[in-house]
């Protein structure tokens, strides 16, 4: 007679059946001793047989687990291997064996519902990583209390963590209160663990981890059970073992579990996205952009904006924003040192609160204001020194927690990074688009900045005016009064074409002392007023310099307009054609100034 497993309900039914049918046939006394060896037989066959099953599905399901993290492979096997070797030597009942050897494979199965990078993180975890750490071991006796064990798993997996003192997690059990099997766990864990590498630490020698689980007898873990694991821990390879599937119908407190561990996933998830999304661009708007967009997303606030300090100091600028009230939040202000988000910059710490109608100087625009009722203000730290906050905000009352900061404590840590990096870009950039000397821009800005307008001419079927301007007997002041004042000289005329031109024009030093003029939208008529405004601003200059210093050099400038698209079509014709206009109009004031 032979009999086939299907699944683990049928073995359970099987076992039921031929244990009701041995009692029959023994309290009958119908039967011979063959018959009752086999049906003993039988039973004990169907039994070992339910629980290889049941392992094997364990196994199965405990390895893909750890296959998920690369500092954990084997962990598993090690800490099974390790835990029946010390149960055989304290030799423990076989039914707390066999639950001990389920709870070794399914100890970390509540680390589903924690974020990988809560135990990859290299740094020291911050308090609120401390809480979401230590909420595993329930976790994972909430995702097994639906299963239907043959052995006494789940407190098993609950109380794993827990220490002999009593300073454990979750439940703070110590000594006899913990379950035996529990405080083997403990040990076989943590050997594994410390022969595993981490990313804080490499891994240990087996007599060191057996030399740390030693000290820490008393405290952390049971001394007998050190005692008995001191000559029994040993690295064991990975075994092959039978993965039959065994499935069950999840309660609604395990789709509950589910959530939390898909919420931890997208949170990873969604860190990895902003975390490669900022590493992809270095230009502060389109970091700013993307990383209140991502974090609007993660977090489901109603609107979130970046607060950066001005230049005095004394102010927080809303560079950007996103989300409900929008255009309000946008250029708004906070006083440094104030209300909660100049508090939060100053002090470098989060501030969770009420909205406060004080905290911020709103612009005035058209669109309707919807009030807030919470925020979160986290600053941007980086080397100790505050950079910036993110503000989040949202209509309802408490939408922010311990979660919430937590999650935006990695956000800032990644976000303090990135814009960092964007503002030692944008220093570098603004110093390679810069004259050192005056301030305006260089002939590299000139060149992008007119591939610019050109373009955007072009769309708009508009044009655009190219001054060239040169300064007449600059050299006679180098000769005489030294290139001290020649370029206090220099500064001066930047300061006066900077000056009378529109702020989305552009001035610019092309080199030495010859200066370029864009005139964006321009025709001859505007580019000619805007040249007889130069003229005489810089007549104005040298006559007050010559109220004091008569034998100051008759200072003037020399200027050539070319149009676009009437002169030249590109950068280098537009440059040519106002530089050949330059040296006619050069021509013709010296010709009036000899005539005279």
């Amino acid at each position: 007679m032979s009999v086939t497993l299907m699944t683990p309900e049928s073995s359970f039914v099987m076992m039921a059946l031929l244990s009701a049918g041995l009692a029959g046939c023994l309290a009958a006394r119908r039967v011979s001793k063959r018959q009752r060896r086999y049906w003993e037989t039988q039973l004990k066959l169907e039994q070992t047989r339910g629980q290889q099953l049941c392992l094997s599905t364990i196994e199965a399901l405990t390895s893909a687990i750890d296959a998920r993290d690369p500092y954990n492979i084997g962990h598993v096997e090690c800490v099974k291997q390790c835990a029946l070797a010390i149960a055989r030597a304290l030799s423990l009942p076989d039914e707390e064996t066999a639950a001990l050897q389920a709870a070794a494979m399914l100890h970390n199965i509540g680390r589903l519902g924690v974020p990988d990078h809560i135990f990859l993180k290299a740094d020291t975890l911050t308090p609120e990583e401390q809480e979401k750490l230590r909420t595993h071991p329930v976790l994972g006796a909430r995702i097994l209390a639906s299963v239907p064990f043959p052995w006494p798993v789940v407190p098993l997996v609950r109380h794993h963590a827990e220490h002999w003192d009593g300073s454990g997690y979750p439940d703070g059990l110590k000594g006899e209160e913990i379950p035996v099997g529990a405080r083997i766990l403990a040990v076989a864990n943590t050997y594994s663990a410390l022969l595993h590498p981490r990313p804080f630490r490499p891994p240990l020698s087996p007599q060191e981890a057996i030399a740390e689980i030693e000290r820490r007898a008393g405290t952390q873990f049971d001394p007998a059970v050190v005692a008995a694991f001191r000559t029994l821990a040993v690295q064991k390879s990975l075994e092959s073992i039978p993965t039959d599937a065994f499935t069950f119908q999840p309660s609604k407190d395990v789709q509950a579990v589910l959530h939390d561990i898909a919420a931890a996933q997208r949170e990873t998830l969604a860190l990895h996205t902003i975390t490669r999304a900022l590493s992809q661009t270095l230009h502060l708007e389109a970091m700013a952009d993307v990383l209140l967009h991502h974090i609007q997303a993660l977090i489901g606030c109603d609107a979130c904006a970046l607060f950066l300090p001005e230049e005095d100091g004394e102010y927080l600028h809303a560079h950007a924003a996103v989300g409900l009230n929008a255009r309000h939040l946008l250029g708004s202000v906070a006083r440094v040192g104030t209300y909660l988000t100049g508090r939060a910059f100053f002090r470098a710490e989060a501030i969770c609160a009420s909205f406060l109608p004080e905290d911020l100087l709103l612009r005035d625009v058209s669109d309707p204001w919807v009030p807030f009722r919470s925020t979160l203000i986290v600053p941007l730290v980086s080397g100790g020194q505050s950079l910036g906050t993110i503000n989040l905000y949202s209509e309802l009352p408490d939408a922010f927690n311990s979660e919430t900061l937590r999650i935006m404590r990695l956000v800032a840590t990644q976000a303090s990074h990135a814009l960092e990096r964007a503002q030692q870009f944008s220093e570098v950039q603004e110093s390679a688009y810069t004259d050192a000397l005056t301030g305006l821009r260089n002939a590299r800005y000139l060149r992008e900045f007119l591939e610019r307008e050109i373009n955007r001419a072009n769309r708009e079927n508009s044009s655009l005016a190219v001054l060239n301007i040169d300064v007449d007997h600059f050299k006679p002041i180098n000769d005489h009064y030294g290139h001290a004042t020649g370029d206090q000289t220099l500064k001066d005329l930047a300061d006066i074409f900077r000056n009378h031109v529109r702020n989305y024009d552009l001035a610019a030093r092309y080199a030495g002392d010859e200066f370029v003029v864009v005139l964006a939208r321009a025709d001859r008529v505007a580019a000619e007023v805007v040249v007889t405004k130069l003229r005489r601003a810089v007549e104005r200059y040298v006559k007050q310099i010559q109220q004091h210093d008569p034998d100051f050099p008759p200072l003037g400038i020399s200027i050539g307009v070319a149009l676009y698209p009437e002169d030249a079509m590109d950068i280098q014709g537009l440059l040519c054609r106002s530089d050949a206009a330059m040296y006619a109009d050069k021509r013709t004031r010296r010709s009036s100034h000899e005539a005279a």
